[in-house]
């Protein structure tokens, strides 16, 4: 094989300059008449064999997709306990509600107080990832057991955040009233 490569490529330019005899496309024309584009049974059954496994393909695709459409259509319906959830969510934001209206009445008092600006640009942010949470995660949780823990822990956390900022916007009212 390296033999016929050194010697193709010492006689490139030779190759290069000679034309193709006459008629040499008609030669390879009449060889290809005679072949057939499925050329034996085998090829056939493969062909036959791929076409079928494209089919089974297509069908299952289809299956998982009624089957996922119709999970989704159920489980709007199968959550027992989705009033149950409602209420809790309910109360969550009633808490949050409130403690934010505590820092608001807290933040009219202090006025421009240090910190107070801060603790407020705070409260705003918690008070958009708890929307955030329920616009985009909340209607995605699972109706069971952990999606009621998932939920309780975010708006505990939420809870959790705002408390610790009422309690520091109340020193710092305090400390302007005190000064």
């Amino acid at each position: 094989m390296d033999k016929l490569k050194d010697f193709i490529d010492n006689n490139r330019k030779d190759f290069d300059n000679d034309l193709l005899p006459e008629g040499h496309l008609k030669r390879f024309e009449t060889k290809l008449k005679g072949r057939r584009l499925i050329p034996s049974t085998h090829g056939r059954i493969a062909l036959t064999l791929a076409a079928a496994a494209l089919l089974m393909l297509f069908l299952w695709i289809r299956r998982e997709a009624r089957e996922e459409a119709h999970e989704r259509a159920t489980f709007t319906f199968a959550c027992e306990s989705e009033e149950e959830i409602e209420e809790l969510r309910l109360y969550y934001r009633m808490q949050i509600y409130g403690v934010e209206a505590q820092i608001q009445e807290l933040y009219a008092q202090g006025g421009e107080a240090p910190g107070s600006l801060e603790l407020m640009e705070e409260t705003e942010r918690v008070i958009r990832m708890t929307y955030d949470f329920e616009t985009d995660i909340f209607p995605l949780l699972p109706c069971s057991d952990a999606g009621v823990f998932v939920m309780t822990q975010q708006y505990s956390n939420s809870i959790g955040s705002l408390n610790i900022m009422l309690k520091q916007m109340k020193r710092i009212v305090t400390y302007k009233n005190y000064n």
